[in-house]
């Protein structure tokens, strides 16, 4: 499980449970599962989700009880409960209390593992696994969505299985390798990746800077909202862009997530090219590199695959991509320099949480904690998350009004958009 990390596309939020912040410990034991009891009798599902904020959120029933919303997440080997109450309300016994560790190692956090849960997803079998309750929920992902969020369902439920996922239909078919005709693949480009701990990777070519190629391993991370994420300490090659903004990235169980923003000069996915890739950049804890067992470089998330046709073969260790249309056109992102968050009983009112120093929205004197009541012509009522944060990618120049309550006081600011990657201004 991992950090909670403003990004792409609209802002530099990102969430990946399998990057930072959770990390089981070896001896947390593994699911029940059986060979394919996901499928059943069927060799082919069909799987609906919601595609909120570059999250893929999951219906599930838990414990054949309780509707819950999860998101799911091949970045995390583990499934995750975040609120404790459902379990208690259910009674569920714990086998064992477990310490995880927090992305600024500042902190303890606990959890519980439970066995044998019983978790339902649409058109799935009800099957048993093992399930990692927090004792609380410090990261409270529906104030970044904007929609409720109650788990995350890790790449260990669907270990041995071939995933689908189209984005634009919003749909994951789960297959059975065993019966998959992949015949039908033949106009994808096919890829080799490494599974570890149920967990997808990827090699791919890198350069951060011209002339600077490299090989990067990457999670591919369905839990991460963002193009790509590279650790610039675990490869002498991935240096820091010129031109970077520097910042909170969000905010982890062991509290808040520094690190950088800027664009990587070329990254290739076989023959698919993408140039001037907006990416976010961390150095990644030796603690944290340790206890993965792994050495990776990096991730690639919902931004960057939302561009293909993505089947996941966890069974073979095979990737396959076929690109849509225009896959490598410019990415939108934030040119405000505002982090949002969600709050209210229904999620559907927010305030600024961060400013990025020396921002348009810096410049015109908004403040963390000011609750927005329209943007431009449109009241809070009608917007969400999403809404604010496109509108926050517009076009350079572009004058946006906020009318604002701060300490009782309202107040109206005016940003104008500037490419804060591009900008010139900061660079005096």
């Amino acid at each position: 499980m991992g950090a909670i990390v403003k990004f792409l596309p609209y802002n530099w939020f990102k969430v990946s449970f399998g990057v930072f912040v959770l990390l089981i410990m070896s001896y947390m034991m593994k699911a029940t599962n059986q060979s394919h009891p996901l499928l059943g009798s069927q060799n082919e599902i069909v799987l609906p989700f919601d595609y909120h904020q570059g999250f893929i959120v999951v219906d599930i029933i838990f414990h054949k009880k309780i509707p819950l919303k999860f998101i799911l997440d091949t970045g995390a080997e583990n499934s995750v409960l975040l609120k404790r109450q459902y379990a208690e309300i259910l009674k569920i016994p714990y086998s064992k209390r477990i310490k995880l560790l927090g992305s600024d190692m500042n902190r303890d956090v606990f959890a519980h593992v439970c066995n044998s849960i019983y978790l339902q997803l649409v058109n799935t079998q009800t099957i048993k696994s093992n399930i990692i309750v927090l004792e609380d929920d410090m990261i409270f992902l529906e104030e970044f969505i904007g929609k409720p969020i109650d788990g995350i369902l890790g790449a260990e439920f669907f270990r041995g299985l071939i995933l689908k996922i189209n984005y634009k239909r919003m749909e994951i078919t789960v297959s059975d390798p065993n019966t998959y005709n992949y015949k039908k693949l033949n106009k994808h480009q096919s890829f080799d990746i490494e599974i570890i701990n149920s967990k997808p990777y990827l090699s791919c070519k890198t350069s951060v800077l011209p002339g600077k190629e490299t090989v990067s391993k990457l999670l591919l991370d369905t839990g991460a909202s963002l193009t790509t994420m590279f650790h610039n300490n675990t490869d002498s090659l991935l240096i820091l862009p010129k031109q970077i903004i520097k910042g909170n990235l969000g905010k982890g169980l062991g509290g808040e997530i520094n690190g950088f923003v800027g664009k990587v000069h070329k990254l290739n996915l076989g023959t698919f090219e993408f140039n001037n890739l907006v990416s976010s950049f961390q150095d990644l804890d030796d603690i944290v590199l340790k206890a993965d067992k792994v050495i990776r470089n990096g991730l690639i998330g919902n931004h960057l695959l939302e561009r293909f046709d993505v089947v996941l073969d966890l069974h073979h260790s095979k990737l396959y991509l076929k690109a849509h249309k225009n896959y490598n056109k410019d990415f939108e992102y934030d040119k405000s320099g505002i982090t949002l968050y969600a709050f209210g009983e229904h999620l559907n009112e927010y305030y600024i949480r961060h400013i990025v120093e020396g921002s348009p929205a810096d410049e015109a004197g908004l403040q963390p904690g000011d609750i927005i009541k329209k943007v431009g012509f449109w009241s809070y009522k009608w917007l969400n998350i999403n809404k604010i944060n496109k509108k926050l990618a517009g076009k350079v120049g572009k004058e946006i009004t906020f009318k604002i309550l701060r300490n009782g006081q309202k107040l109206s600011k005016t940003i104008i958009l500037r490419d804060l990657l591009d900008d010139k201004k900061s660079e005096n």
